[in-house]
């Protein structure tokens, strides 16, 4: 009776709970949004140290099969040393070759667009005084028009000038990185003594039963977020390179830019691709309109052989989880957090099948050898 009366307690505050979720949902997503907000840095120090412990591995298994006195000792500081250099050295190359040229390619379109403006206003109100004129209507006024790409252009210029609010956000992202940097280095240096500590702990403080459970879901959670950061980045790698190459020997402008772009937006879920064939599509239009067509033909074929030939046997390995649940992860965590969540979801919702399967099974394996049992009687 009186374990009923817990389960009755229990059953009553997690209804409660649920309700309450339910009825301020937008204060408790606002919470967690704050919440992450304050501990953004070492969340990007945990991103930052799946990525480092890639390189990371190689380096200590090569330290491993030469050991020698010296060097096995000061092995973890050299592989973590170069590690660091070595995703450092990539990200400034990046940044170093790309930054400058979308500014140029913004600064052309800018000069652009004004004309552009202007010829396609020029068409459409010649356009729409023929219609109406072999409609028999009355004459327009071309007022509205001209007002209305006065608006259009006024915006785009606007948005494209106005720097003092993109200036704080990436000071305060820098930040957060160079902290996260820091925590990262911390991490990947002790992550035996840390795993272990963190294990003690567990075991210290739960029930068996429930310590193994935790203890399995951080294991699934590593796992997951390691594979799916390495199988992403093995996919944006191939998916950069084939686009590169495709638009070098069809003689399109830009074509390391928008490698390189296609590069950094493969890392956004499903909007990735959209993402780097619209500015493509820009730097492309600015250097040779001609070419734009046919630059978001070539950009397409080359999406959909990365699409449906190298991304689904890349990420099978990472996130064994059919595409409608990864949909559903980048809907929920894009919704929610942005493009961070959407990264974050994903192998989050990989882990949350893995252990809906494994439980299914559980009941499906006890069904069975309950029924085994009754015909045997």
């Amino acid at each position: 009776m009186r374990s009923l009366k817990k389960t009755d307690l229990g059953l009553v505050v997690g209804l409660m709970l649920f309700a309450f979720f339910l009825y301020r949902f937008d204060a408790v997503i606002g919470l967690i949004q704050a919440l992450i907000t304050i501990i953004s840095p070492f969340i990007i120090g945990a991103v930052l140290a799946l990525v480092i412990n890639l390189p990371m591995r190689f380096f200590e298994r090569l330290f491993t099969l030469r050991q020698h006195g010296v060097l096995a000792k000061l092995r973890r500081g050299i592989s973590l040393t170069l590690s660091v250099i070595l995703v450092l050295a990539v990200v400034v190359m990046l940044m170093v070759f790309i930054i400058p040229e979308v500014i140029v390619a913004v600064e052309r379109l800018i000069a652009v667009v004004p004309s552009l403006l202007g010829d396609l206003e020029e068409w459409l109100s010649h356009s729409n005084m023929q219609i109406r004129n072999s409609l028999g209507l009355a004459e327009t006024d071309e007022s509205g028009v001209r007002d209305l790409f006065q608006r259009a252009y006024q915006f785009l210029i606007g948005g494209l000038s106005s720097s003092s609010g993109m200036v704080i956000s990436a000071a305060q992202f820098v930040l957060n990185v160079g902290i996260g940097l820091v925590f990262a280095i911390y991490l990947l240096f002790s992550k035996e003594r840390i795993r272990a500590q963190l294990s003690r702990l567990l075991t210290a403080l739960l029930p068996p039963k429930a310590d193994a459970f935790v203890q399995h879901i951080l294991h699934l959670l590593l796992k997951a977020y390691s594979n799916f950061i390495g199988g992403q980045l093995l996919q944006s790698i191939l998916s950069s390179a084939l686009t590169m190459a495709a638009l070098a020997v069809f003689g399109f402008p830009y074509a390391v830019l928008i490698g390189l772009i296609t590069f950094v937006a493969s890392f956004i879920p499903i909007f990735g691709p959209y993402i780097s064939g619209i500015l493509g599509l820009l730097l492309v239009f600015t250097a040779d309109p001609g070419q734009a067509g046919w630059f978001l033909l070539a950009f397409l074929l080359v999406q959909q052989l990365v699409g449906s030939v190298v991304y689904p046997r890349i990420m099978s390995g990472a996130i064994a989880i059919p595409s409608i649940w990864v949909l559903v992860a980048v809907t929920l965590g894009g919704g929610m957090f942005g493009i961070a969540g959407m990264l974050l979801f994903i192998p989050l919702a990989a882990v949350i099948y893995r252990l809906t399967a494994e439980h299914v099974r559980r009941r499906e394996h006890r069904r069975a050898e309950k029924e085994q049992h009754i015909d045997s009687v």
